[in-house]
Formats: structure tokens, sequence, C-alpha cells
């Protein structure tokens, strides 16, 4: 089964960031399996669902930290 690809925008609205932030994120290789599509003012960064789950991973690790660090305990689900 083939994972379902993202588009920057869809990345943005997913993570609650700005495009700009994917884009930022993208040059900072945290999709390293991205690929673009097209030529020129016309190219479209995809990115598969396994990075988007990876960086979900990353994402939740660092708010869990941080809210250990604020104090907050965190119990099983």
């Amino acid at each position: 089964m083939q994972d379902k690809l993202y588009t920057v925008t869809e990345l943005a609205k997913i993570f609650g960031k700005s495009r700009q932030a994917i884009h930022n994120w993208i040059d900072d290789k945290r999709f390293p399996n991205k690929f673009e599509v097209g030529e020129g003012g016309g190219k479209i960064i995809l990115v598969p669902a396994s990075d988007v789950e990876m960086v979900k991973n990353e994402e939740a690790a660092k708010l869990l930290g941080e809210l250990g660090r604020l104090g907050f305990q965190t119990v099983p689900a």
C-alpha cells in the first residue's frame, strides 16, 4: 500500500504552522523522503505520510518534555 502524500499547505494545517515554517522544516531535512513534482515556478513539494508521522511523534515528544519542564505530569491513556 502506498503512503498518502501531503502538500505544504496540508502540512501547515496539520501542524498549525505557516507554510513558511513548513518550508523551513523541509530545508532542515525534517521530511527526508519529500520530493518535488513539476518544473520551475510550478513545483509542488509532496511529503509521504510516514515522514509526517515521524515529525508528529517528534513534536509530541517535545511537547511532553516542555509540559514536564513546567511541572505537569503525564498519565497513561
